[in-house]
């Protein structure tokens, strides 16, 4: 009997040996599992956030966005050097010619929906659209901060600028008026 149990003994600590080698062997396996769960996970999110900017830049591609720093160039070059059609040294050849070269200009632009915008006199100033040049007083309040005199025409392209418009624009100040009458009583 002694040797019965002597063999049971040994037999339960073999179990029992084995049994601790394959919860060591489990341990192992589930940290295992467990790490290449997080690298799957991060995986998965550099995937992810890859495919999220390609897909941002396609959509910018499909709206022509790719296009802006050209369009840009080209509505700079179109708005501000219109001008040399007003000079009077010029051919008529030469003027025909840089006429044909901006309606192109405008066209390339008009192509791609940008268009050429000038604001009227009185109408309330776009701050995103222009750009203050100068400063008109008016003793007028209905006047401030409108559209005194458009200097440059700007260009817009799906409501966002790419030539912003250079404009004059009436600031209020009371003592405008003030002033006028009071020279007017002296004379």
């Amino acid at each position: 009997m002694e040797q019965t149990e002597t063999c049971a003994a040994a037999e339960q600590e073999s179990l029992t040996a084995t049994l601790e080698k394959i919860l060591d062997l489990q341990n192992k396996n589930s940290r295992q599992l467990v790490q290449s769960l997080r690298e799957n996970v991060n995986f998965q999110n550099q995937v992810r956030l890859g495919m999220q900017h390609e897909l941002e830049t396609l959509k910018e591609q499909q709206r022509g966005e790719q296009f802006t720093p050209i369009l840009k160039a080209v509505a700079t070059v179109c708005v501000e050097y219109r001008k040399l059609l007003a000079d009077e040294a010029l051919t008529k050849k030469t003027r025909r010619t840089l006429r044909l070269m901006f309606d192109e200009l405008e066209d390339i632009l008009a192509e791609y929906d940008a268009e050429i915008f000038s604001s009227e006199v009185g109408t309330q100033r776009r701050p995103l659209l222009t750009k203050i040049v100068n400063t008109v007083t008016t003793a007028d309040k209905n006047l401030h901060n409108t559209i005194a005199r458009s200097r440059r025409p700007g260009v817009i392209r799906n409501g966002r600028p790419l030539y912003r418009e250079f404009v004059d624009v009436y600031v209020f100040d009371a003592t405008a008026g003030v002033k006028k009458s009071e020279s007017v009583r002296t004379e």
